[in-house]
């Protein structure tokens, strides 16, 4: 390095020279030394400073905002993964790597260590970039119109971390100590029962990581129910060795990575991105309310609105059955249950077409006949869910009488004063607009 040359013909070396007779002359000529290395040291960690930021903001900043490089990768990905940084700490070492042999008047133990380190700081920076640089790749390759997910590559990264740093600290100590890097493996390999004993936690919510964000089974901001586990939230956080999952009460509930693997949950991701929020609820009709519907209770019916769409689809559902030869027998109840169908045909915040939409009978039990709502809202928030879903039934719980229907509930809480009851009750108001107030 920069053979032929007399070092002492330098003037930064001539500088040092002068500087160390002045500190031996301040000393009294008792161990100069120490007050050297002093001076060394604090102006060693000046120059990385110094190089450190020039590197960062007068010559890599410039050339990632340039043309050529803003083709390929955006610059606020650059700036956020801080690869720049890194980069700059390199440079930054290697230069005072390199000048600190040509200061004068030090011990050659003093250098050794100052290399050592040195050395052992690289290391440290080299692994932190390449860290940084496979994160600058996922936020890359994540943020492309084709896959437009985020942290796409997190499991790997999460795991290449890991066995850098690993590796990062095996160089450091074996630098530091100069020995060998095989000699503190070969003593890992003898404690890797107990290793794997101690971090078994982690490792297994490692890969259970590589799991979780490669495949996509959750992400922070989707809704997760896990039984068993007192989690029915959002997911705030999804680390390495922990989940975290806000509840609807504000509690925090954190779990192991690996549970998401080893148990089932369910994700409601798929419901907010389809943009709709299923009903499946059921009105239980009391069984000896049911029955066939007169001509004249028909007549009293057609003028209800949405009646002529359900007389329509339940005289075809009853069409060719052996009961209606002479003439179509429609049954309350399933007139009622056509009634539904037309009403939510024409709601207009329930999907129509995309998603599933019917009207079903259930298997009769003890508690009364199932009447089924299955039909998907057009809005998936929580509370205009519960509104939309809580205005349905009030407005066909509202209609069974109507229809000579009631609801089944138990004798104790409700005893039919007697069976007319039963009968079509049929308010020609209730069923005229309001209308609007004059001003």
């Amino acid at each position: 390095m920069l053979t032929g040359r007399d070092p002492g013909s330098f003037p930064g070396v001539l500088v040092a020279s002068s500087l160390t007779n002045w500190l031996s002359q301040v000393s009294g000529g008792k161990q100069p030394h120490i007050f050297l290395y002093l001076v060394v040291i604090v102006g060693l960690i000046i120059a990385i400073w110094l190089i450190y930021l020039i590197c960062r903001f007068l010559v890599f900043r410039p050339i990632a905002k340039s043309r050529f490089a803003s083709k390929s990768l955006r610059l606020k990905q650059i700036i956020e993964s801080r690869v720049l940084g890194s980069m700059a700490s390199v440079v930054a070492i290697v230069v005072v790597d390199i000048g600190i042999d040509w200061l004068p008047d030090l011990d050659k133990e003093f250098v050794g260590m100052a290399h050592r380190v040195i050395n052992s700081i690289f290391i440290l920076i080299v692994a932190h970039m390449i860290i940084r640089v496979a994160r600058l790749a996922n936020a890359h390759y994540s943020s492309l119109p084709s896959v437009n997910r985020e942290n796409a590559f997190g499991g790997y990264i999460t795991v290449g971390s890991f066995l850098v740093y690993s590796i990062a600290i095996i160089l450091v100590i074996s630098t530091l100590i100069e020995k060998s890097p095989i000699y503190f493996i070969t003593g890992l390999s003898a404690m890797s029962a107990v290793l794997l004993l101690v971090f078994r936690d982690t490792l297994l919510s490692m890969f259970a990581n590589v799991i979780v964000t490669t495949g996509d089974l959750v992400r922070i901001g989707d809704w997760i129910t896990v039984k068993g586990a007192d989690a029915d939230g959002y997911v705030t956080e999804v680390s390495l060795n922990v989940v975290k999952v806000q509840n609807f009460d504000k509690t925090i509930t954190s779990l192991p990575t690996y549970t998401l693997v080893q148990n089932p949950f369910v994700n409601w991701r798929g419901m907010f991105d389809s943009g709709g929020r299923r009903i499946k609820r059921s009105i239980l009709l009391d069984q000896r309310s049911i029955r066939m519907l007169a001509k004249s209770e028909l007549d009293q019916v057609a003028n209800i609105p949405l009646m002529d769409e359900a007389l329509t689809l339940e005289k075809e559902s009853v069409l060719g059955s052996p009961e209606c030869d002479d003439g179509p027998r429609i049954t309350n109840s399933g007139l009622f249950r056509q009634y539904i169908l037309a009403y939510l045909q024409q709601h207009p915040k329930i999907h129509h077409t995309a998603m599933t939409l019917l009207v079903r009978q259930l298997q009769p039990t003890a508690n009364g006949l199932p009447i089924e709502l299955y039909c998907f809202t057009t809005d998936t928030r929580w509370a205009f869910y519960e509104d939309i879903q809580a205005t349905i039934f009030d407005h066909l719980f509202s209609m069974l009488p109507v229809f000579g229907l009631r609801v089944f509930q138990t004798e104790s809480d409700f005893a039919e004063s007697e069976t007319t009851s039963r009968k079509v009750d049929l308010k020609s108001d209730s069923f005229v607009p309001f209308e609007s107030t004059p001003d």
